[in-house]
């Protein structure tokens, strides 16, 4: 079934047009082949948000020294996203250390998104 992606991925990048005839078992195999591959990978963004430490809002804005409004407007333009959990609201601990690490930044300081932030 990878003779098949191969031949996907390379007409993606020659913008060829191409037929198959498959036969069902093919068909069969190639579709559980991609369902197990994108299983693997959300098992291992799941597996990795586990490992994740969730802080409270009042803890992120301890550590970033920020306020309230502060968190809103990042979160408006994307620099720091929460995870809302029922009513709760938690940022994860590795996002936190992201922008802790992006503060010194003269750019994020003045509210321009760099195009490698997030």
């Amino acid at each position: 079934m990878t003779d098949i992606m191969r031949i996907i991925e390379s007409s993606n990048e020659t913008n060829a047009n191409i037929k198959f005839e498959i036969t069902p078992e093919d068909l069969r195999g190639f579709a559980e082949e991609l369902i197990n591959r994108a299983v693997n990978e959300v098992a291992a963004v799941a597996s990795e948000e586990r490992n994740d430490h969730l802080l409270t809002k009042e803890e992120a804005k301890s550590l970033l020294g920020v306020c309230d409004s502060t968190l809103w407007h990042w979160q408006r333009r994307g620099y720091l996203v929460p995870i809302k959990i029922g009513t709760r609201v938690k940022y994860r601990e590795s996002d936190v250390n992201r922008v802790l690490g992006k503060k010194n930044d003269i750019s994020f300081l003045m509210g321009i998104k760099p195009s490698n932030f997030g």
